[in-house]
């Protein structure tokens, strides 16, 4: 085989068990969290050995690191792709905000956060930050944005409420709301009933619950 076939086919290889070691950290981290995941049992689920796994990755906390990563940086993708829809209004834009995130983000974000700010040494917790900051909270924040900016939205100071602070309720919302779609408890209520919980929330949001505002 040539030389440089050969390096390309290592270069492959590499890659490909790279891609098969972040995958089972993935479903490692998500299924137990940080703390009870080992990089012995990444190693053991991806089908590599743990020197190997440290070839790529200088430690576990490097590795849960670039999981992070590379599930933002996809979130990121997605999310700027809804907010550049233009041609929809905002409410139904943030309707595709909140069901991306449901179907994609399934990380306990309670157990997400205990993590950033217990397991995780202050570089990990700054880069992780940015990391949220640029690739999820800033795309849905344009939306908002893009309301104030057109007059469907009233600033903060007029009574409405700053996109920054309406991107994290909405955030709140959509890691709180039950499962999509019939089943058990108040998922099932909802969906019998014929209500989508993700549409009640963003009215909720944008349109407010009361009839008037307060004088």
């Amino acid at each position: 085989m040539p030389r440089g076939r050969a390096r390309s086919t290592q270069r492959s290889d590499s890659e490909e068990t790279r891609q098969a070691i972040l995958k089972a950290a993935q479903d490692l981290f998500m299924e137990r969290g940080y703390r009870a995941v080992t990089t012995r049992m990444v190693a053991d689920a991806s089908g590599v050995r743990q020197p190997l796994l440290y070839y790529h990755f200088a430690d576990k906390e490097a590795l849960y690191l670039e999981v992070q990563r590379e599930q933002a940086m996809a979130c990121r993708v997605a999310l700027e792709r809804i907010a550049a829809r233009k041609h929809e209004n905002i409410p139904e834009r943030l309707c595709h905000v909140m069901r991306y995130l449901r179907r994609s983000h399934q990380q306990n974000m309670g157990m997400l956060f205990h993590e950033l700010k217990h397991e995780l040494t202050p570089a990990t917790r700054v880069a992780m930050s940015e990391l949220f900051r640029t690739c999820i909270v800033a795309p849905i924040m344009s939306i908002f944005e893009d309301g104030v900016r057109v007059g469907f939205l009233r600033p903060s100071d007029e009574g409405g409420v700053a996109p920054r602070l309406a991107t994290y309720l909405l955030l709140n919302a959509a890691s709180n709301l039950p499962d999509d779609g019939p089943g058990s408890g108040a998922a099932s209520v909802w969906w019998e009933e014929g209500h989508d919980p993700v549409v009640e929330v963003v009215n909720a949001l944008i349109y407010g619950m009361a009839t008037r505002l307060p004088i």
